[in-house]
């Protein structure tokens, strides 16, 4: 972070959401954001809006079987690399290099200060977390 500059920190919070039973199983992935510097008393009220929902992820299917030539480990690697893919261009403004250097920003005390973004924390359960940072599951840790 630059000399001076005030660091905002950015929380996500996911929390994959059950669509339907009946007709296909389909599974919804929403993302929302907020800034870490916001008190928790007034961050935690539903009124203030402090997390806004910034992009509803898809959950594709992991095994298709009627895909012929298409191994179910291939299918699951292409799901994680499109997931992937997708958050990489959903976050990529707090790696753009104007972001790195900081942005200016009128703050609570209405003085320009220049702010730096930087992902800090990514509240999820473990499954979903497992998918952000490519763990696989059910598989030997040496082989």
């Amino acid at each position: 972070i630059p000399v001076g500059s005030i660091l905002i920190p950015i929380l996500l919070v996911s929390d994959q959401t059950h669509l339907t039973n009946y007709s296909g199983d389909k599974k919804l992935w929403p993302l929302y954001m907020s800034i870490g510097n916001i008190k928790s008393t007034v961050c935690n009220k539903p009124t203030i809006n402090a997390w806004i929902p910034i992009a509803l992820l898809p959950v594709p299917s992991k095994r298709l079987h009627k895909i012929p030539n298409y191994s179910m480990e291939t299918q699951e690697l292409d799901a994680l690399q499109i997931m992937h893919e997708i958050l990489s261009h959903i976050l990529s403004p707090l790696a753009d290099a104007k972001t790195q250097e900081g942005i200016e920003m009128v703050c609570c005390d209405e003085n320009i200060h220049r702010c730096v973004p930087k992902l800090s924390a990514w509240l999820a359960d473990h499954m979903e977390n497992a998918t952000i940072h490519g763990i696989a599951s059910n598989h030997c840790p040496i082989c």
